[in-house]
Parts: structure tokens; sequence; C-alpha cells
């Protein structure tokens, strides 16, 4: 009989620990450093007031694959990383190289979030501070340091993470960067193409000039900053900058600005 209840036993905890992918409750902090050389610290987030989403894969494993874009889908949706939640991800046992193409294969180039190698950027320890068995694992931090979502799963779908976060109270919000807002004002702008690849045309509609063009990431770092000779048409190379969303700042001749969301794929 203790024979039969010890297995019962045994059954029922595989099953919590199937259901619940880390063994953690509460937090354990770390500092890792993404591929692009950003480096990120846990508990700084968390102080900061958000949530931490941290997805846990590796680039060979195939429900990684298969989910990692409806994980990119819901940075998308719940502002990203510039509202309430921040989403990380952190690789186990994988280069920066490897990390950076498993993106292009599966999530068509950056996925706009940082990703973080095991070998190179600290994801290896991690994994193992969270006690992973399964991959992916996706869990839910919240500012309080309690992991509110041991194992967001099954996912089939952005919605699916969508029902788990909004048991948080937490909402879809757009993604603009704390500095950053799109704008409409005196300034009177067309540009075009838009998704861009290479040369971005903008020109203003009401006869100003424009003397400086700004280009940010939804993260709010300034990545083109380009003075211009008081013209009221103007072709920007934008062809450095990789594929994602971006905030374009022009300042007129009269110091008026506005800021435009565009696409560059």
């Amino acid at each position: 009989m203790k024979k039969n209840y010890f297995l019962i036993a045994l059954f029922l905890l595989s099953i919590a620990l199937t259901k619940a992918q880390t063994t953690l409750t509460t937090a354990t902090d770390f500092t890792v450093t993404d591929t692009h050389g950003n480096s990120h610290t846990l508990f700084s987030l968390l102080n900061s007031g958000k949530y931490v989403c941290l997805d846990f894969f590796f680039t060979t494993c195939g429900p990684c694959q298969q989910t990692c874009p409806f994980y990119k889908e819901t940075y998308t949706n719940f502002g990203c990383n510039t509202q309430d939640v921040y989403f990380l991800s952190i690789d186990n046992g994988n280069t920066n190289a490897e990390v950076d193409a498993y993106e292009t294969t599966y999530l068509g180039g950056n996925s706009g979030y940082p990703a973080v190698s095991g070998t190179q950027g600290g994801g290896n320890a991690v994994c193992s501070a969270y006690g992973l068995p399964a991959y992916p694992t996706y869990i839910l931090i919240a500012p309080n340091k309690q992991i509110v979502e041991q194992d967001m799963w099954p996912i089939s779908s952005a919605a699916n993470f969508t029902t788990f976060f909004t048991a948080h109270s937490l909402t879809q919000k757009t993604c603009l960067s704390a500095d950053i807002a799109e704008t409409s004002v005196s300034l009177g702008i067309s540009f075009y193409p838009n998704p861009v690849q290479n040369n971005l045309t903008i020109e203003t509609t009401n006869h100003e000039k424009i003397s400086r063009i700004k280009i940010y990431d939804v993260l709010g770092k300034l990545q083109i900053n380009r003075p211009v000779d008081l013209e009221d048409k103007y072709v920007l190379n934008v062809a450095e900058l990789e594929k994602g969303i971006y905030y374009m700042e022009i300042t007129s001749e009269n110091n008026a600005k506005i800021t435009k969301k565009m696409s560059k794929w």
C-alpha cells in the first residue's frame, strides 16, 4: 500500500513539474548581455515598475521555433518594451551568431526585443538558475519579483499570451518609447515608401523647410541624426537600419517638430 501511495505521489509531482516549468516562485536576479552588446538586469527592470516576460529557448527546439512568432507579436501588442511589460529572450547553449540566425529564420530578422545567447550573453547560467527541464518556457514576473506565471502554455497564437497577461490586469498598448510620441503639429510632412528598404523620401506639405531628421528605435535610442540644408524635399538613406519599427522626428527651419512612425524591411 505504501508503495502505491509513493507511486501516486510521484505521478502527481511529475504533473506539477510539467505544468510549472520553472521550479522558482520568486525571481532570481541576473545581468545578461544581448546579441547587440546591451546589458539587462532583471531587478532593475522590475524595480522600474515593469512586469518582465522571459522566453527561455534554444535554437534547434521545434516548439520554440513554432511559438516564437507569437511571442514577438505579443511584444508588439503590449508596447514593444516601452510600456508595462518588458520582453527578454534567454537562450540555452548557443552563440550570438546562432541566435541571430534563429531570429532571421523564424522571425524574419531582428526580433525587436533583446535576445541573449547562452554561451556569450550569460543565458546558460540563467537557465540553470531557473531550473528549466523543458523548452520553450515562457514565464511572467511581477514588479514585486513574484513569478506569477511559471509556465504560459500551451501557446498556439498570440491570443494565448494575452489571456495570461490580462489575468494580471495587463492591457495591450501601443509601441511608443518613453520619450517619443507620434505627434501632429503645424509642420506638414509626407514620406514614402513606408515600409522602406533603402531610401525614404520626406517632403513638407506647407512650404516649410526641413532642418534636421532624427530616427529613433522603439526603445528611444537615437539611430540616425541627420542635419538637412533647409530643403522641402529630402531623400534619407536608411539601409543601415535593421528591420523593425522606428520613430522619425523631423524639425523645420522654425523649430516646429513632427514625429511619425515608420517601418524598415
